[in-house]
């Protein structure tokens, strides 16, 4: 290739990542743009151009891909403003999966992990291109409440204390009397009584200890009608002790000093049947925490009240 094919198949080069509208106007100014600095080159050399001589012109220009960028830039598939929830959400997602796939083979982990990061690329990058396509509409900021404010959520701690007290406590304490209340003595009588093993073990005791705490803890803010900083930390405490207990349970007990087998449910096969829920329930409950922990460590807390100041009155000082 002489010269002149050598810049053209450059100038194809870059006008083909390009968007179509741009392409002829782009290879044309290119094109003079290349011969004008090749010819400049050449008469400060003394020699006729050749190959070498516009490879070497070429080669300061850059990549045809970034010479494309320059004219056109193009936008990231996800945008940097993303990075942080892409990443927690990835995270997330691959802890849960950890979790919840215990029982599989590492490899089959591995993918289901793999799965999931190509999962939330795909996302991203979907929420990137629709916030482009359309800008400030569907992704437009709207602003929110405080979560956990200092002053006020009096209600809802109380209603997640009422709802803690039903369910789970309540059907923790004792499921078939549970059952039999929720199904009016419809259930099937003695299907979930629980063993006398179960009932005096540690690992209920502690399960009943963590709900009683995080109750507790819902009751404090609906008295004083506001979340304090002690109250957010004992919240996570609680949660992620329960959490804990919820997967222990969807493993088999075994007492604390002899190591030996527990039963949960006096039926036979309802232990096989319960231990995913409980896993789930557990992983549900760890994932919430972790969203809580998060919450907590980018908290912005409010000013302390003061003067207002007025942005003239700043200017003039």
């Amino acid at each position: 290739m002489d010269a002149q094919q050598v810049i053209e198949s450059y100038v194809r080069d870059v006008a083909r990542l390009l968007s179509r509208d741009k392409r002829n106007d782009v290879a044309l100014e290119l094109r003079a743009l290349l011969h004008d600095e090749l010819a400049a080159k050449a008469g400060a050399s003394g020699r006729p151009p050749d190959r070498a001589m516009v490879m070497e012109l070429l080669a300061d220009f850059g990549r045809p891909a970034e010479v494309a960028a320059r004219y056109q830039p193009r936008s990231p598939l996800i945008e940097p403003e993303d990075n942080h929830n892409f990443a927690i959400w990835t995270v997330v997602g691959i802890l849960a999966i950890a979790v919840l796939d215990h029982d599989a083979a590492a490899d089959q982990r591995w993918l289901d992990a793999m799965h999931w990061v190509g999962i939330m690329f795909v996302v991203f990058a979907l929420i990137g291109w629709g916030r482009r396509r359309q800008p400030g509409r569907s992704f437009a900021w709207r602003p929110r409440p405080q979560d956990k404010p200092r002053h006020g959520g009096r209600w809802p701690a109380l209603l997640a204390a009422v709802g803690l007290c039903v369910f789970p406590l309540a059907m923790y304490l004792s499921p078939q009397g549970f059952w039999d209340a929720a199904t009016f003595g419809r259930g099937v009588p003695g299907g979930l009584r629980l063993t006398d093993a179960f009932l005096d073990s540690w690992q209920r005791m502690a399960t009943i200890g963590w709900l009683v705490l995080a109750i507790a803890n819902y009751l404090a803010v609906a008295v004083q009608d506001g979340w304090r900083r002690w109250n957010r930390q004992l919240g996570i405490t609680a949660h992620i002790g329960l959490g804990l207990m919820l997967l222990a349970h969807a493993a088999p007990l075994v007492t604390l000093v002899d190591r030996e087998p527990i039963a949960i449910f006096v039926a036979s096969g309802a232990d096989a049947m319960a231990r995913p829920w409980f896993g789930f329930a557990g992983a549900i409950t760890l994932l919430a925490t972790l969203y809580d922990l998060y919450q907590e460590w980018v908290r912005v807390e409010p000013a302390a009240t003061g003067p207002a100041v007025s942005p003239d009155a700043t200017a003039a000082g």
